[in-house]
């Protein structure tokens, strides 16, 4: 997606005439928060000064940053996207925007990644921690893998371009793996790690810690992770310097699986202790929680145990279930017609494909195998010729083997009492079970910030053959989605102490209660001014706001007159 300038030069009755267009859209409110970040103060005095004269990697990587916001695409063709854009939109004079190029950015994506880049991302999140009033009493991290095609040869430093766990379901790709740190208001990304592609979860989170430890200047934060932080080491170790913790506790555990049985075996009583409405359709039920006391209070740790079930989860549980059922009764559909043929012809190969296909599917407890025998007599005449009825003739008896499966309507009702169950643990011993819940259910928000990364901003594929610059370019998406948090999140909180509950930023004025700050700038996208200049008039047409972009400027704590 590229901004195109109509031509400048018209002719008209009176001789020729020049009408300019001064392109501004969005790029001087990312640039203002840009400002209130000092972005470019910091990279100036963390890197090294750049080889080209007139353009510094400061004013590079903004300018880069404005890019990734507002005009997702590959990253080529830097020249093109910028030259209808005024300069000083974009922080540059006109000889500067010049110089603007793909090899000028590779260069500074080259230094971004560089040994000297270490301190500037400390210092800017200080930096915004200190301008924007972060609250830091609660961090939530999680990882995603930024899959890339190519083979990299070359990538053999850390972090190694590699195969992995890919979350994106491409396990034939080499990837990275993206670690990201957000805060509970706003889920503003905070700090962030690149690490090689066959790097696990797992082994992350201690180094994690350490690094907010440091930035952070203290050590009684809440550390809100997925299941993989669930290591007696990764918890030992928040645990033994003052830290909290709030995860989920793995299917693999005891105590997960002490509790399901029992859950199959017996009713257990649950409680209520909240509801949240379903904000995506508001026709469907809402989400429902409960909690129960009758399982494990403890982990072999000695960390606080509580039983959530969620009403959705059950659902979502239940489909998954029915699913694989499904997805196993084809399975054996298609092994029945393949008896009694080639390997088939004997019980035990038979046997041990139809539970590899259960094992495959987990469908052990939900449907119930049997193989029928019968035994099938062929006469074979022992003579050449045409038959008669004295021809001697030999009987041969072999077996034949036919599949038969149904579903255990009562596994499956056993195992439906387990559904939408989930256990948190955490070292929060005077918090209620309600406030475990809600400081868990906020990690979403993360995840929705690595939805962003990969379709709002478009974070692959890329057109960088140099690892180096790969690592840079994520580098670079990071102060990017930092940035857009940003927005947001001034954004909606001026709508909470404004009462302001929707603004109409979809297409044709269709309202939402969650601005993105995609959505925010797309409404300032066309802004523009004209300057006509006739053969005996010169005339200049000012930006004009509407309404909605007034009311903007206003919830972003921006003065009306932005614009002029």
């Amino acid at each position: 997606m590229y901004t195109r300038q109509p031509p400048n030069i018209k002719n008209s009755s009176s001789g020729s005439a020049t009408l300019k267009i001064h392109l501004l859209g969005a790029c001087p409110i990312i640039r203002h928060f840009l400002q209130r970040m000092d972005l470019e103060c910091i990279i100036q005095s963390c890197l090294p000064p750049s080889r080209t004269m007139g353009l510094s990697h400061g004013k590079t990587l903004s300018v880069l940053v404005q890019n990734l916001i507002v005009s997702p695409a590959p990253l080529y063709r830097i020249a093109e996207w910028a030259n209808p854009f005024e300069a000083s939109a974009l922080g540059l004079n006109e000889s500067e925007k010049e110089v603007v190029n793909d090899d000028r950015v590779a260069r500074s994506l080259d230094a971004l990644a560089s040994e000297h880049g270490r301190s500037l991302f400390f210092r800017l999140a200080l930096r915004m921690i200190k301008r924007f009033e972060l609250e830091t009493e609660r961090i939530h991290f999680d990882t995603t893998t930024v899959t890339f095609h190519g083979r990299y040869k070359t990538s053999f430093k850390e972090p190694k371009i590699t195969h992995g766990i890919n979350k994106d379901h491409r396990p034939d790709l080499r990837q990275l793996v993206f670690g990201l740190n957000v805060t509970s208001d706003g889920a503003v990304p905070l700090s962030h790690q690149i690490y090689s592609g066959n790097r696990t979860d797992d082994t992350v989170h201690r180094g994690n810690i350490d690094n907010l430890r440091q930035l952070l200047g203290r050590e009684d934060f809440v550390y809100v992770a997925d299941s993989k932080l669930c290591t007696t080491n990764n918890l030992h170790h928040i645990a033994r310097y003052g830290g909290k913790f709030v995860t989920v506790l793995p299917r693999t555990r005891r105590e997960d699986k002490i509790f399901r049985e029992r859950l199959r075996q017996i009713k257990v009583r649950w409680h209520h202790i909240l509801t949240i409405p379903n904000k995506r359709r508001k026709d469907s039920p809402p989400d429902v929680f409960y909690t129960s006391s009758e399982g494990p209070s403890q982990t072999k740790e000695g960390y606080r145990i509580v039983w959530i079930k969620s009403s959705q989860k059950a659902l979502l549980d239940k489909e998954i279930r029915l699913q694989s059922i499904e997805k196993t009764e084809i399975a054996l559909v298609h092994l029945a017609g393949k008896l009694n043929k080639r390997h088939l012809k004997n019980q035990r190969a038979i046997s041990k494909a139809y539970k590899a296909i259960l094992e495959r599917y987990n469908c052990q407890s939900f449907i119930d195998v049997k193989i029928r025998q019968k035994t099938q007599v062929v006469i074979r005449r022992m003579r050449r010729g045409r038959p008669s009825e004295k021809d001697p003739v030999d009987k041969i008896s072999y077996p034949v083997f036919k599949l038969e499966f149904m579903r255990n309507k009562e596994g499956i009702r056993r195992e439906s009492r387990t559904d939408g169950v989930f256990p948190l643990i955490s070292n929060l011993t005077t918090a209620g079970k309600k406030e475990v819940l809600l400081i868990y259910k906020y990690q979403p928000y993360l995840e929705k910030r690595f939805s962003q990364l990969k379709t709002d901003h478009e974070i692959a594929p890329v057109y960088l053959k140099k690892p180096r610059r790969v690592a840079g370019l994520i580098h670079a998406y990071f102060i990017a989605i930092a940035a857009a948090s940003l927005i947001e999140r001034q954004v909606r909180k001026s709508m909470v102490e404004e009462k302001i509950s929707e603004l109409p930023l979809f297409p044709e004025g269709r309202t939402t209660k969650t601005p993105t700050a995609m959505r925010i700038l797309e409404a300032f996208s066309d802004l523009c001014w004209y300057e006509f200049e006739g053969t005996k008039e010169q005339a200049v047409f000012p930006i004009k706001l509407s309404a909605l972009q007034k009311q903007l400027l206003r919830l972003l704590d921006l003065p009306e007159n932005f614009y002029n």
